[in-house]
């Protein structure tokens, strides 16, 4: 059975970034910043799995449609993959995601995919 997991892929062949996806494959949140290293990004990811309680998540509207992020210590370290037209949406999308990392397994040296 599937289950939510981090994964690593290489935008556009410059660095290495992580998205989270759900158990049907969704994307739920992923990272705000591209890494220089796969080393980089997943300990960007345990740090983000370790410090989840520390951490606050603000919703924002962009013209019409809302989207999360999530800060610790002031810096963004996650943002929703897409954005919703009610806020009550975002607040959902956040939720699941926060919950839902907290399970996922460890990342390890995961392969890294290529967009």
């Amino acid at each position: 059975m599937a289950a939510a997991r981090f994964q690593l892929y290489r935008p556009a062949d410059s660095g290495v970034t992580w998205r989270f996806l759900s158990a049907n494959n969704r994307s739920l949140g992923q990272s705000a910043i591209v890494f220089p290293t796969v080393e980089a990004c997943v300990h960007s990811v345990d740090e983000l799995r370790e410090r989840l309680i520390d951490s606050t998540t603000t919703m924002s509207r962009d013209a019409k449609l809302w989207s999360w992020r999530l800060r610790l210590e002031g810096c963004v370290l996650a943002v929703s993959s897409r954005s919703y037209h009610r806020r009550i949406q975002a607040q959902y999308a956040c939720r699941s995601f926060l919950e839902l990392v907290e399970l996922a397994p460890t990342v390890g040296r995961a392969p890294v995919e290529q967009f």
